[in-house]
C-alpha cells in the first residue's frame, strides 16, 4: 500500500483505483489517515479507508524587524 498522506481526495482515489482497491472516504481536503497503513500488503478488491481534513489556512510569514 502506498503512502497517501497529504494527497488530495482526487489524487488518493486515483491511486487506489489503479491498484484495484475500493475507497471509503470520510471528510474533505487532504489525506491525514489511511487504513491499511502505508507499506501494508494489499489484495485486489480490498477496501482502503481514508480520513481527510481541510488544509490549514495559509497565513503570511511573520516579518522580523531588526
Amino acid at each position: 500500500m502506498p503512502d497517501l498522506h497529504g494527497l488530495s481526495a482526487r489524487e488518493a482515489i486515483r491511486k487506489i483505483v489503479t491498484l484495484g482497491l475500493n475507497a471509503r472516504v470520510s471528510g474533505d481536503g487532504f489525506v491525514v489517515s489511511q487504513d491499511p497503513a502505508a507499506g501494508t500488503t494489499i489484495e485486489t478488491d480490498d477496501v482502503c479507508r481514508l480520513v481527510l481534513e481541510r488544509a490549514p489556512s495559509r497565513r503570511p510569514a511573520d516579518v522580523v524587524h531588526p
